[in-house]
């Protein structure tokens, strides 16, 4: 009980926040579903450092909170407003703003700020203000203010002590700065009853920024992130209402030496005397100061020490919300990122041949649901249980026609945009059945915006597999990548047509290699392969060619790119699959999963399906093989093999090559039919090493 009100205090106060706050779409989603958060200070934006190291820098620390688990939530001012979880746009607006605009905010400078509608960076102590009213428990930052130095006579005391004694942030950094006098500082922070401890600092030795051993030490050391998070848990349900303060050393290979810190420490209050800086002016010098009398070596650590100290805030937040959140028992479900289409077909039934000569033909004209997204999810919904769509439509006829095609548990997460038609796609066969031409409306597809990804991340959170369809922009395709890599979790990657097949691979590699398996047909794979190696592929490819010929060729450009997968299942039309695979996925094939690289060279297996005597329709066959795959793949308790897994993918291929539709009404009675069924396909498939 008292853990569960523990919890809720953050929600109740950012249900209560006041209207200069606003806060992202992002944050207000991970608050909401109590994901770890990390939040950060402005001022290093703003006062600092230096352009452009300013905004790389803050770039840069939120995505090292994000490659540890955690949201980070940048805190900072715009024209009179406080933003909590700035976006890149607006970070770059706030850095290109003259500085003498720009106002150092600490508690004092709030309510000016906001009533003139000013513009700032936020201090440790703003920042924890903010961190607190909405919900956030831990801040990461460089250092913190102190008692400045001569501040016994001066009485020149940072903020931010104070607010340590009344505002319930832990706060993760580097110790306090060394410019000012850290055992009088540490003096303060004990009577205010500020709970402050060391991280991985044998003894308790308290850093001091630029130098991992002020002289000091403090009470407590912090050997881990779990310790830490304990910690926390109890001050958490303590209620103290008052701060906690964790010093973590610089990285040694950017640790000062401590003389010749000192020693420029010395020279830049000298001159700040000299040229009568002070007030809150003093620290932005000094530290400017520092760095020129060290020829920017202050500031590469400066910049070293902030990331190391986002690194550790961000794996304390996720220890804290594992303690907090206890075991999630529910089943986990696949997510499908991709389009949702309302696909017109029309078969040509005149005698004449098919000719685009601008005559009309007779012809039998069928609507049906599509969208290979939409496909695939559909048929993991009828095959494994349960999955989450992400896809967008529109406020249009054409959009209620696509509803009622589909089932109700796809619609839950649908993107409705007013602007925008519903994606139609006409398919135009001939008389035999071939398709011709695809004519298709794909704008809304656009409305798959990063923004509506992040406010469905708690979905990406908690799959065990994304499925992305090659229909996405190229901001969106980022975005579903940097959440994969955020919540540890693989990628299937459709590519969908030859012309767009490439677009993610030309992403940046860190987040590619979060994609682990794909299926593309053989003009996709060709475009796939041009696009990493960035060499033209000069091979003519076609399922019409001789089978031991197309094996060959089509080998030799798996060859070109398997190490960067762990699986890809390239289709050979009417001849089967040719799949490449890490060579431990024979034996275990939860290690196409596995988002570590395979230590093996790659196994490439081809694998044949009985002929069917009657096909009525094509259209959806792969995107059900894909939908059988994966659900052998994640179906633990059957514990299916490599080879079962194929035999999934072509048992529902087959269902839907004798439906009407794309994606067959019921592919099996039940699981075990299901199962069953598998086995039978298992005994008529070839399966031929190549």
């Amino acid at each position: 009980m008292l853990l569960h009100k523990c919890c809720s205090i953050g929600l109740r106060s950012m249900a209560t926040k006041p209207p200069h706050i606003v806060v992202h779409p992002e944050i207000r989603h991970a608050l909401s579903q109590r994901q770890p958060i990390v939040a950060l200070e402005s001022t290093i934006i703003t006062h600092g450092m230096p352009v452009p190291q300013n905004v790389e820098t803050a770039l840069q620390v939120e995505e090292v909170v994000r490659q540890n688990g955690a949201v980070p939530a940048t805190i900072g001012i715009i024209d009179g407003c406080i933003k909590v979880g700035l976006t890149q746009h607006e970070l770059m607006a706030l850095a290109k703003k003259p500085r003498e605009q720009l106002i150092k905010c600490s508690r004092r400078d709030l309510p000016y700020v906001l009533a003139m509608r000013q513009s700032g960076g936020t201090t440790v102590a703003a920042t924890m203000i903010v961190a607190h009213r909405v919900g956030i428990q831990i801040f990461a930052t460089g250092g913190i203010g102190g008692v400045h130095r001569d501040g016994h006579l001066t009485l020149d005391v940072s903020a931010d002590l104070v607010e340590l004694g009344r505002t319930p942030v832990a706060v993760v950094c580097s110790g306090v700065k060394s410019i000012l006098d850290i055992p009088r500082t540490l003096e303060y922070l004990e009577t205010q009853g500020v709970c402050v401890a060391s991280f991985d600092s044998p003894g308790g030795v308290f850093p001091d920024f630029y130098t991992r051993d002020s002289g000091c030490k403090v009470p407590y050391n912090l050997s881990t992130a779990a310790d830490a998070a304990k910690l926390l848990l109890a001050w958490r349900q303590l209620n103290l209402q008052s701060g906690v303060l964790i010093g973590v050393p610089i990285p040694a290979e950017f640790a000062a030496e401590k003389a010749s810190i000192d020693a420029a420490i010395e020279e830049a209050n000298a001159e700040a005397q000299a040229q009568g800086v002070s007030g809150k002016e003093v620290t932005p010098f000094l530290l400017a100061h520092i760095s020129g009398l060290t020829k920017g070596r202050s500031l590469q650590a400066n910049i070293a020490l902030i990331k190391n100290n986002a690194r550790i805030a961000a794996q304390i937040a996720c220890s804290l919300q594992q303690k907090t959140a206890g075991e999630d028992h529910a089943p986990k479900k696949p997510l499908v990122v991709g389009a949702s289409i309302l696909d017109l077909s029309f078969k040509v039934k005149d005698k004449h041949d098919l000719h685009l000569d601008g005559a009309t033909y007779k012809s039998v004209t069928k609507h049906a649901a599509g969208g290979v997204g939409r496909n695939i999810a559909e048929g993991i919904f009828k095959l494994h249980g349960d999955v989450n769509l992400i896809s967008a439509v529109g406020s249009d006829h054409f959009a209620n026609m696509l509803r009622q095609l589909m089932p109700a548990a796809l619609q839950r997460h649908l993107i409705v945009d007013e602007k925008n038609a519903t994606s139609l796609c006409s398919v135009i066969f001939d008389r035999s059945g071939d398709c011709r031409l695809i004519l298709g409306d794909m704008d809304i597809h656009d409305s798959i915006t990063p923004e509506a990804l992040l406010a469905h991340s708690e979905l990406f959170r908690q799959a065990p597999l994304i499925v992305m369809d090659s229909n996405l922009s190229e901001q969106a395709m980022s975005c579903t990548l940097q959440l994969a890599q955020r919540f540890q979790v693989p990628v299937f990657f459709e590519p969908t047509d030859m012309f767009i097949a490439g677009k993610p691979f030309k992403l940046k590699n860190e987040l590619t290699q979060h994609i682990r398996l794909l299926k593309p047909n053989l003009h996709e794979l060709k475009a796939i392969v041009e696009t990493i190696t960035g060499q033209p592929v000069e091979l003519q490819l076609d399922a019409s060619m001789e089978r031991s010929e197309l094996l060959k060729q089509t080998k030799k450009l798996l060859k070109q790119i398997e190490t960067h997968f762990n699986c890809i299942i390239a289709t050979l039309g009417n001849h089967g699959v040719l799949l490449s695979c890490r060579s431990d996925a024979e034996t275990d094939p939860a290690q196409l999963l596995s988002l570590s690289p395979a230590r093996e060279e790659h196994t490439t297996l081809f694998y044949a399906p009985a002929k069917l005597q009657r096909i009525v329709n094509v259209s959806g066959a792969g995107d059900s093989f894909c939908a059988g795959f994966i659900t052998a793949l994640l179906r633990k308790q059957a514990q299916h093999t490599l080879d079962e897994c194929v035999a999934a993918g072509f048992a529902s291929a087959e269902c839907a090559l004798l439906s009407e539709s794309a994606v067959p009404r019921t592919y099996f009675k039940d699981a075990q039919t299901f199962e069953s069924y598998v086995q039978e396909i298992l005994q008529k498939m070839q399966r031929q090493r190549i």
